[in-house]
């Protein structure tokens, strides 16, 4: 019969992969959003993109961040439960 189950201390290191990749993309949204406010740009199609940016990419981003942060959780959350069940 096969075994099923999972190494918790790998699943640990993957959460905390996800955990570093998502503070990664939210600081990237802290940089990206402070340069472009403070880049000299004007006319139409400065308005659009920064509009795009706001209401488009940086919720697209968010989302990916709340990916990353989810599948940490999921990750600590297995990595417990085998734990749990390997304990018995």
């Amino acid at each position: 019969m096969a075994q099923l189950g999972a190494d918790p201390e790998q699943l640990d290191q993957l959460a905390q992969v996800f955990t570093e990749e998502s503070q990664k993309i939210e600081a990237t949204i802290s940089r990206i959003t402070a340069q472009l406010g403070q880049t000299w740009w004007e006319g139409t199609d400065a308005v659009n993109f920064r509009d795009k940016w706001t209401s488009t990419h940086v919720p697209h981003l968010k989302q990916a961040v709340t990916a990353l942060s989810e599948a940490s959780a999921h990750c600590k959350q297995q990595a417990s439960q085998q734990r749990e069940t390997s304990a018995v």
